[in-house]
Order: C-alpha cells, then sequence, then structure tokens
C-alpha cells in the first residue's frame, strides 16, 4: 500500500500551522524595543508559547485518542492563525502575551491529531510518512521568520492581521476535501487507550521517557537559538530581514534533510542517528557561534541548526511505537512536553544572560542538548 494522498493534505495543513509558530524568530527585537522588555521578559515570550502546548497536547491527544474529532486537522490551523496574526496590533505586553497562548493552542491541537493519522495513511511507509509530515511543520516554521520579516519591513507591525489570510483559505480547502470519516475509521482502528496503556508497560514506559527527554534537551538549544541568537545577532548589527532568512535557510534545510535521515533509519537504525544529531549538532553550532559575525560562523550555525532539527521526526515514530497503542497521547508529549519544558528554560537563560551577557545565554542553550548523550545510549536498537 502506497502513502496516500490524504497525508500530503495533512503535511500542507501542519505547513500552514507552523509557519504562524515562526512569526517571532526575526522579531524579538522589535517586540523588545516596542513593550521595553528584559531578557528574561524575551524568555517569557517563548515559555507562554511553549508552556501553552505543553498544558494542552496531552488533553487534546487523550480527547481524539477517545473521540477522533479529525475536524481539528483543519479547525487548528484556522485558530493559528487568527491569533497569531493580531499579534501585531497587541496593545500591550499583557494582551500580546493572551493571543500568544491562545494561539498556541491551536497549534497544539493540530499536533497531536495530525501525527496519529499520519502512520494510518503511510501504507508500508510509515518512517517516510513521518518525515513527509514533518516536513511539511519544519519548511513552514522555516518559512515563518523570513515571510513575517518581509511583511513587518514593508508594511510595519500593524499590518500582521492580513496574515491570518492564508490561514482562512487553507482551513477552507481541507474542509471541502479532507474525508474526515474515512479518516477516523483508519485511525481508530490502531488507538486502544490513553494513560492506562502508556503506564501498562514499564519498558516501553522508560523509553517513551527517554525520547521525551531526548527531544526536550534537543529543543532547548533549539529555542535558545531562536529566542536569543536574534537578540544577539541584531546587536551585531544584522536587520530583520537578514536574521528571517538565515533562520529560514537553517529550518528548511533541516526539514530536508530530515526526510532523508526518516528514511536512512529504516537500514541503520535510529539510535545512531538520534545520538549523531546531538552530539554533532552542538559540536558544529557552538563553533559557528564563536566565529560570528563571519561568513563561516553564519555558515555554521545554519548547519548545525539543520542538525539539531534532522531526528524530530525520528523521535515522534519511535514514541508512538513505544506508545501501548495510544499515537496521539504520545505525540503530545514528544511534541508538546518535551517543548514545553523547553519553554521554560528560556526564563532562565535570559536570567543568564543579564547577569552574564547575551552571548553566555545563546551558548549555555546551544552546548544543552549534550545532556541528553547518555538517554541515547541507553535507546534500543530498532
Amino acid at each position: 500500500m502506497s502513502i496516500s494522498p490524504i497525508l500530503y493534505l495533512v503535511s500542507a495543513a501542519h505547513f500552514f500551522n507552523d509557519i504562524y509558530m515562526g512569526f517571532l524568530t526575526p522579531l524579538f527585537p522589535i517586540v523588545m524595543g516596542k513593550f521595553g522588555l528584559s531578557l528574561s521578559q524575551v524568555g517569557t515570550i517563548s515559555m507562554v508559547a511553549a508552556f501553552a502546548g505543553a498544558v494542552s497536547q496531552p488533553f487534546f491527544g487523550m480527547l481524539f485518542d477517545r473521540f477522533g474529532m479529525a475536524a481539528s486537522v483543519y479547525l487548528a490551523p484556522l485558530l493559528t492563525g487568527i491569533l497569531i496574526s493580531a499579534l501585531g496590533v497587541a496593545g500591550s505586553f499583557p494582551l500580546f502575551l493572551v493571543f500568544l497562548f491562545l494561539g498556541n493552542l491551536g497549534s497544539a491541537a493540530f499536533h497531536p491529531k495530525g501525527a496519529s493519522v499520519t502512520p494510518a495513511l503511510s501504507g508500508r511507509h510509515p518512517e517516510i510518512g513521518m518525515a513527509v509530515f514533518s516536513a511539511g511543520g519544519n519548511l513552514g516554521f522555516a518559512a515563518g521568520p523570513a515571510v513575517f520579516a518581509v511583511f513587518v519591513a514593508l508594511w510595519g507591525m500593524k499590518a500582521t492581521p492580513v496574515m491570518a489570510v492564508p490561514a482562512a483559505v487553507v482551513a477552507f480547502v481541507l474542509f471541502l476535501l479532507f474525508p474526515v470519516r474515512d479518516v477516523e475509521k483508519k485511525t481508530r482502528a490502531a488507538t486502544t487507550i490513553t494513560w492506562r496503556a502508556l503506564f501498562a508497560d514499564r519498558a516501553e514506559l522508560t523509553v517513551l521517557l527517554r525520547l521525551v527527554f531526548i527531544n526536550f534537551a534537543l529543543q532547548v538549544g533549539i529555542k535558545g537559538m531562536q529566542t536569543f541568537l536574534p537578540v544577539s545577532m541584531h546587536e551585531m548589527a544584522y536587520s530583520v530581514t537578514d536574521i528571517g532568512i538565515i533562520f529560514t535557510v537553517m529550518l528548511a534545510l533541516g526539514a530536508v534533510v530530515s526526510v532523508f535521515a526518516s528514511s536512512l533509519s529504516r537500514t541503520t537504525g535510529k539510535r545512531g542517528l538520534i545520538l549523531g544529531s546531538v552530539v554533532l549538532s552542538v559540536a558544529v553550532t557552538i563553533v559557528g557561534f564563536f566565529l560570528m559575525p563571519s561568513p563561516l560562523g553564519i555558515t555554521l550555525i545554519v548547519l548545525g541548526g539543520m542538525v539539531m532539527n534532522s531526528s524530530n521526526p525520528i523521535l515522534i515514530l519511535s514514541a508512538q511505537r513505544h506508545s501501548g497503542g495510544s499515537p496521539a497521547m504520545a505525540s503530545s508529549l514528544i511534541m508538546g512536553i518535551s517543548w514545553g519544558l523547553a519553554g521554560l528554560v528560556m526564563v532562565p537563560l535570559g536570567a543568564l544572560g543579564e547577569i552574564a551577557g547575551i552571548k553566555i545565554a545563546v551558548a549555555a542553550g546551544i552546548i544543552f542538548p549534550l545532556v541528553a548523550v547518555v538517554s541515547c545510549l541507553r535507546l534500543p536498537r530498532e
């Protein structure tokens, strides 16, 4: 059985959902200046965005495992697009955080369902199917920094509500074309129960928790770069557009490489690729950071960030295989809890930056994934 065309619709929804998640990366210096924020408050922005996903994704995962609700595949990106696009016109920092939190709830509602329907639509190629799904989100997240940076540079922050139009269009197209009932039948057959299934087998639960911890460590590195590196680059006289393009290239390359890594994992095994993404990404990125603002430094930063993102679909698929038959719940843990906990780390990283300087904060975030090396080595061979 080949990959279903429906999967490409889901991946398209993932693209448009996650393009809004890249909104802030190049704009942190602008938001910092607009509201007069400290580095700790900048870290709070990342924390709120990630925490919304951490708090809600297990709930959404349990809800979708039990009741299906495939319509969330197109309703969630609509909610995300409308609320995130409203950030540019938020009149105060508290209102900005409210829009950000609610917009990330939409993203949180999409990811568990989108990831859980992917294996059922992938035929005999679940690794490739998950890579296609992840690549859709990664490419969207990659496009976000450049798209919003150019848009704001041309029309200003007050025009950002216009950016909700693509979300409305994709939601309408999916409403017309997405076969909700057929997808519900296919995914329900692969789903059992949620929390009880997760805790039924302690060995499987241990593997799942290790995968969540590894993803958490990688996400601290990624979010640390996305949150504080733009501020550091702004001090080096990089423009908002330059920052957006650099991060777009980094994330886009990570999305492309993740497809090849997922395919390669079928023959080489997953553990080595996950370990390699941790160790190699830290080594390349930290060298690049200390060589900035040279072209070689930027090149190494881009390559390191690419490798750091490359194992994401492998981690998701591995988590689903050790989920006790609760794929949406496992997806919510690997994509929600780990991302949310990583967001919480941004506040102390920001405080560290205020005490020791922004470069120390960025460097600390980059090397953080190394805490997961032991967990990588203790993963089973698959």
